[in-house]
């Protein structure tokens, strides 16, 4: 998994392509990607790609750079999400067990199930990430000219909210007691 090229069609290929080319408020298409994956979990936002011939590639290398981000954000997105009726053993087993391609030398084999799950976790995956993107685009397209200070003033204005988002979703929570040891 994030091993190959990924191209991403249509009005998400468009909108990666503004928030890097145009406002730069990205550097790098997987950073678009990342980001958006985050931002559709976040808030809970999903989206297919398609609405245009328009491409953007994401190509191997940088998955090969941001391969343990890539990981960890997939199980971030398969643990909280709630729209699939898998239970929670089955969705460890998504984030830490099954894997995605068949080979024959694996011990233990590789089931024809694991792989279409995984296919059907990686597409759940891509469905916020382009969910994120769309919601990107939607914040920082909202003005027709956004200088530098303007893309500054938002990104401190988004983090913060964020900040206010997670305090809000902790309520009750006891984080010392989260991220306390089990030893």
């Amino acid at each position: 998994m994030f091993e190959g090229d990924y191209t991403i069609n249509g009005v998400h290929a468009t909108y990666i392509k503004y928030l890097k080319d145009e406002v730069k408020a990205f550097e790098r298409y997987i950073d678009v990607y990342m980001t958006g994956a985050t931002m559709g979990v976040l808030h809970n936002r999903r989206a297919k790609q398609g609405g245009s011939t328009d491409r953007a590639r994401i190509y191997a290398d940088a998955f090969n750079t941001e391969h343990v981000k890539c990981n960890e954000l997939f199980k971030l997105v398969i643990l909280n999400d709630t729209s699939k009726l898998w239970s929670d053993e089955e969705r460890i087993n998504i984030c830490f067990k099954y894997r995605d391609k068949m080979d024959d030398k694996a011990v233990p084999p590789i089931a024809e199930y694991e792989i279409k799950i995984m296919k059907e976790a990686l597409d759940l995956f891509n469905e916020y990430a382009m969910g994120g993107i769309e919601l990107l685009y939607e914040n920082f397209s909202s003005s027709s000219t956004v200088s530098v200070d303007d893309t500054v003033d938002y990104a401190y204005k988004a983090m913060f909210d964020q900040h206010i988002f997670i305090e809000s979703r902790q309520a009750g929570v006891d984080v010392e007691q989260l991220l306390r040891p089990e030893y």
